[in-house]
């Protein structure tokens, strides 16, 4: 009989992707006393000095493959939170959520396309399933009166494909590491990404920081620990989950973003919010209810299987030790 289970990696991803819901709406909040710019310095910065200090008194921080992960977090949070937080401004937290749920879609084809993973039909199904949920859920209000909401769901969507695009590299080079190192170098490569815009923003615009109230700060500081934690539980699942069925999981982030804009926002649910919520919970389930794919094991079993062999090949003797082992019999 099989039942609902998950695979090693996948709760690590289904939490991640619950925290960045949290932090659409959260963000949204934030946006209604600041800057984008200002809530960009905030989140990425204090993420970046949060989770180096963190790494760094536990010994978790490593040099090797620094380089790689500063440069991966130029796309998140870099250009992500750059593009979310510019778009978020001039839409609602619902109609970002519209826009996350096309994330998983992205993710999975550029899986099927750049790294070669296979789909089986019951993830092809839950799929379309949990999309079609996506879709639905994420239908809400229009963005704040004034507002350019055109502009602001095209900004939304290149977040999205920033996103996507960091899903599908972060998989192919993910080295086996410690989540909290890759994510500490990630938010520093975010921080030093975004200065420029940031300068530029705050020499012709100004910022409000120095007059934003006690609930803006709360909100800014939510959305700094919602884009560590959901960094850093991303980082520890990304190399035991293959691309196609972790972009799939994302399918929780529009759910959890329209539920929590909900309960603090007060958006009122439609019928087919609720038709799609139910359409993402079934299409998670079928997700989850299906067996492992045998030929696509994960980097951690790449992994393991790579030490397995250059185990083995050092207790092979080489041909010259065998002629010497021939010659002494």
């Amino acid at each position: 009989m099989t039942g609902i289970g998950v695979r090693p990696g996948e709760p690590a991803l289904l939490l991640s992707a619950a925290v960045y819901g949290v932090s659409t709406t959260v963000s949204v909040v934030a946006l209604r006393a600041v800057r984008p710019a200002d809530l960009l310095a905030v989140e990425i910065s204090g993420a970046a000095v949060m989770l180096l200090i963190t790494a760094a008194v536990r010994g978790r921080l490593r040099r090797r493959g620094a380089l790689r992960q500063l440069l991966l977090g130029a796309l998140v949070p870099g250009l992500a939170f750059l593009f979310g937080d510019l778009g978020l401004a001039r839409t609602s937290a619902s109609s970002g959520s519209l826009l996350l749920a096309a994330e998983p879609l992205l993710s999975v084809l550029l899986a099927l396309v750049v790294l070669r993973e296979r789909l089986s039909r019951r993830a092809a199904v839950a799929l379309v399933v949990g999309l079609t949920g996506g879709t639905f859920v994420a239908f809400g209000p229009g963005g704040p009166p004034g507002a350019d909401t055109t502009l602001g769901n095209v900004l939304v969507l290149f977040a999205v494909v920033a996103a996507a695009v960091f899903l599908i590299a972060a998989r192919r080079f993910h080295d086996g590491g410690d989540g909290l190192n890759a994510s500490a170098w990630q938010s520093s490569g975010g921080a030093l990404s975004v200065v420029p815009f940031v300068i530029i923003s705050w020499s012709t615009g100004g910022s409000q920081l120095s007059t934003v109230g006690g609930a803006g700060w709360l909100a800014c500081i939510a959305v700094v620990v919602c884009g560590a934690v959901g960094g850093v539980t991303f980082n520890r699942g990304i190399g035991r989950v293959p691309a196609t069925r972790a972009g799939q999981l994302g399918n929780v982030t529009p759910l959890v973003g329209t539920l929590t804009a909900i309960v603090f926002l007060g958006d009122r649910p439609s019928l087919l919010q609720l038709v799609g919520g139910a359409a993402i919970l079934g299409g998670l389930a079928l997700l989850l209810r299906g067996p492992a794919d045998p030929h696509q094991p994960s980097l951690h079993q790449q992994s393991l299987h790579q030490q397995s062999l250059r185990q083995q090949s050092q207790d092979q003797p080489c041909p010259r030790q065998r002629e010497l082992a021939e010659e002494h019999r």
